[in-house]
């Protein structure tokens, strides 16, 4: 090896190991310090000149058989080469990584591999472009070495790492589009959805064809990329073709995979106009589109025009009018496509009819299952034999469906054996469908035997059939085979996804085994598997249902930390919780009423709680439910006793006896009932649209209690009496209220005869007791479904009798302060009209 390539330097320090073959034998590559770049110095030697070729023993460590050559940097990174072809390579100086590496790094994730498109093309020798560009394109030694490292990279899947390479080889005279293969590029695009990397490699391509456009269109339809469709019509226009009939109906089909209906029918109507005549596939992509879309009149429409056209339907065209009327449900409709398609005679087969497909039966059992109609769906499931269809795993798949609505074991482990005898064999989704059937038959056992056989058979078990292995566990209500299902899981060390780990909670959560979910809850972080809302919906769900108050606060708190959204199910369970404690601190005297502020405020942990996550809930923009709101406000109770009645009249610094004037509740503040903060929450919920306001503007107010919770309707009632008091001190005319009840109907046999009675429901009930302890009198019965106060009643409530007065204090001065406020607007206005008299 000449010393200008070294550099000077010690040779043996740089040298790294490259494995390959040349002629069908096993060598050793020697390269400088790792990398593979051309030197800039070089002047008189080609790539293949700075190498050295070793032989190497056949059962050399470092021989392993691959694809191809693999170039191994001292980052550790790879490349692959084709058997038997070689690379340019040479010493490389030690720098820093070029942003292309970084590009190609953060693209696609492909290893570093020491050498880059412009070490390749902009750093080599310029006499070797200039000899290139002396002998032209064809047959340069240099065009084919690029040709191989560029069939590489495509068959790696490097499409980033391709573009580079044709955009290099485009900016210094070397690229021929005309030998690059335009389907394999675009095919590999399609695979990895790649639409940026298809426009790329479209703009190198000097004249495209309109076949050109149509895998590209291809491209944007496998991606459901619209925006990109939208490009390739533009670039279609610059290169000054017109769309024909295919193009038109991939774009029509890019649109349909899409969802775009209204575009897709524009481009046809466009299409018409155009002067292009629609095809069998154009009315098949109209009807695709329209059937996954779930608008089965518009497919019909499409399937209409398509026969006024004259034009011959095949198979494609009624699967897709079946599978419209899947989406649906519409049973009856798809079953007389079924016998018009049999009816049919195909073209392109001779004058017998259309046969169905396994795509035709399997479109069939959707529509019946959307339709809830198992029944018929196995039916379906005997044409396969009937028509001596063989099939794919996927309509075994759908048909398993079906058994799952019902809990078929039997019939699904049929299945399973009718493609064992046929031989097809089933891959993990079918799997994963038959372990679900035996989860809703509560089969855990069988659900294991199926993985068992399956396994014993060498059949793919992954992720998806264990998890619907655990889903199958927690279905019948096994928590212990689970945990026994979840060990087995770590032994084979296989990698558990969040619903594998959300059945497992679930499971233990269903057989009150609370802390041990909580357990699995911080495993499942600890290997790294983040938990989502439905874990700890889960769990919250359990708390609540076994009363773990604190601990479910507790997961509150890591829920936040663990920056996870809250949802109804999780705020509805933590101030369920709550109102269960509070509940029970009510039934036990533990409720603190303070009035440290001159009102009756509750200090309770219980109560603090549930305002909390209320506010937590409200500041998220979370609604809150009717269930939600009804148990913050049930936080929010008073005790009933006279000792607490006594302390209110205390600090109203009125003394009467309780016992003759029980209708001293008016003088309240929230009336003896509530905590004043119930007004405001109950008045924040009618804000956000959680109940209906009620209008106090109308002569008659009405409060319609039959869709609200108990202690809603409740604070609703109370709400009222605090508007219209402050309605009476400012002077006005209290109008009557009339509040609307649910009732319950009850069927009894009286003398023989059937009867049915209305009956009071638990809404009522608690109304009419709290009107009861307030002593507000009402007319109606809460078996009615209706009570109503008049407003003379409640003025007169409104300014209770006092039979006894302090003896320090003035009468005037015994008033609460709304009554203060109200006589002294009367003797103003006494005042003026006497004035007015004089």
């Amino acid at each position: 090896m000449p010393d200008s390539i070294s550099g000077g330097q010690d040779k043996t320090k740089y040298f790294s190991k490259i494995t390959g073959r040349v002629a069908g034998l096993p060598y050793q590559f020697l390269s400088l310090s790792g990398h593979l770049e051309v030197m800039q110095n070089s002047q008189d030697h080609t790539a293949e000149d700075h190498l050295a070729f070793v032989p190497l023993a056949s059962n050399h460590s470092l021989f392993k058989p691959r694809k191809g050559i693999e170039f191994t940097n001292s980052n550790g990174g790879s490349s692959y080469l084709p058997a038997g072809h070689f690379a340019p390579v040479a010493c490389l100086r030690e720098g820093p990584v070029s942003k292309q590496e970084k590009a190609v790094k953060d693209h696609d994730g492909a290893p570093v591999t020491g050498w880059t498109i412009s070490n390749i093309l902009n750093k080599e020798n310029p006499d070797n472009f200039a000899k290139a560009k002396r002998g032209g394109l064809k047959g340069t030694k240099d065009t084919l070495d690029y040709s191989r490292i560029y069939n590489s990279f495509l068959i790696d899947g490097r499409l980033k790492d391709c573009l580079d390479l044709l955009e290099s080889m485009e900016q210094n005279g070397l690229l021929d589009m005309k030998k690059i293969h335009h389907a394999s590029f675009f095919s590999m695009c399609k695979k990895q959805r790649a639409v940026l990397e298809a426009l790329r490699f479209c703009r190198l391509i000097d004249n495209p064809k309109i076949s050109t456009f149509n895998m590209l269109l291809s491209v944007c339809a496998n991606s459901q990329d619209f925006d990109g469709a939208l490009q390739v019509m533009e670039l279609l226009k610059e290169a000054g073709l017109k769309p024909d009939c295919k193009l038109y109906t991939t774009l029509i089909s890019t649109c349909a995979k899409c969802g775009k209906v209204d575009a897709m029918f524009e481009v046809f109507h466009e299409m018409v106009s155009a002067g292009i005549e629609p095809n069998v596939n154009t009315y098949s992509a109209l009807i695709d589109g329209c059937a996954r879309a779930g608008q089965v009149a518009k497919a019909f429409g499409a399937y209409g025009i398509m026969s006024s056209k004259k034009v011959k339907p095949d198979r494609v065209v009624f699967n897709a009018l079946i599978s419209a009327c899947g989406e649906s449900g519409a049973v009856a409709r798809a079953f007389d496509v079924l016998s018009e398609m049999t009816a049919e005679s195909s073209e392109s087969k001779g004058s017998g009819p259309i046969l169905p497909d396994h795509i035709t039966i399997g479109a069939l059992m959707k529509t019946c299952i959307q339709a809830g109609q198992a029944d018929r769906a196995r039916e379906v499931y005997k044409m396969l034999q009937e028509y001596n269809i063989k099939g794919t795993p996927e309509v075994y798949t759908i048909a398993l469906r079906s058994c799952s609505l019902t809990g078929d074991l039997g019939f699904a482990l049929k299945i399973y054996e009718d493609m064992n005898k046929i031989g097809v064999k089933p891959d993990e989704m079918f799997l994963s469908a038959l372990v679900d059937v035996a989860g809703h038959a509560r089969r855990a056992d069988a659900a294991l035997e199926i993985m068992k056989d399956a396994r014993a058979k060498d059949l793919h078990v992954g992720t998806i059939a264990y998890s619907s292995l655990m889903g199958a566990c927690c279905n019948a209500k096994d928590w212990k085979k689970a945990l026994q299902l979840y060990e087995e899981i770590k032994s084979i060390q296989l990698i558990p996804t969040v619903s594998m780990m959300n059945a497992l909670i679930t499971s233990l959560c269903d057989g009150g085994q609370v802390l041990m979910a909580v357990d699995v809850l911080n495993e499942m972080k600890r290997i790294g598997v983040c938990p989502n809302q439905i874990t700890y919906s889960v769990l919250f769900v359990a708390c609540e249902r076994n009363g773990e108050a604190q601990l479910g606060l507790d997961l509150f708190e890591q829920l936040k930390i663990d920056d996870i959204g809250i949802n109804p199910t999780i705020i509805g369970s933590l101030t369920g919780l709550c109102l269960q404690m509070f509940d029970s601190d009510l039934l036990l005297g533990n409720v603190i009423v303070n009035f440290s502020l001159g009102k009756p405020q509750i200090d309770n942990r219980w109560t603090s709680s549930a305002i909390a996550v209320y506010r937590e809930a409200v500041s998220t923009g979370l609604v809150p439910s009717s269930d939600v709101l009804s148990q913050v406000l049930g936080c929010l109770r008073l005790p009933h006793d006279n000792s607490l009645k006594s302390s209110f009249i205390e600090n109203t610094g009125i003394s009467c006896d309780i016992p003759h004037n029980p209708n001293m509740n008016s003088l309240f503040e929230g009336f003896g009932e509530y905590d004043i903060h119930a007004f405001s929450i109950l008045e924040e919920a009618a804000s956000l649209g959680a109940v209906a306001s009620i209008s106090m503007k109308d002569t008659r107010i009405v409060i319609d209690a039959r869709m609200l919770k108990i202690h809603t309707a409740e604070v609703s009632l109370l709400t009222t009496l605090r508007s219209l008091k402050h309605r009476l001190a400012a002077g006005a005319r209290l109008p009557s209220v009339t509040i609307l009840l649910p009732t319950q109907k009850k069927h009894v046999d009286i003398n023989e005869r059937e009867k049915t009675l209305k009956l009071a429901g638990r809404i009522g009930q608690a109304v009419g007791s709290l009107l009861r302890r307030l002593g507000i009198s009402y007319q109606g019965e809460e078996s009615h479904g209706r009570m109503r106060i008049n407003g003379l009643t409640l003025r007169r409530w409104f300014n209770p009798k006092l039979n006894s007065r302090s003896s320090g204090a003035a009468p005037t001065d015994l008033l609460p302060l709304s009554s203060r406020l109200a006589k002294g607007i009367a003797d103003q206005q006494r005042n003026i009209r006497s004035l007015s008299l004089e």
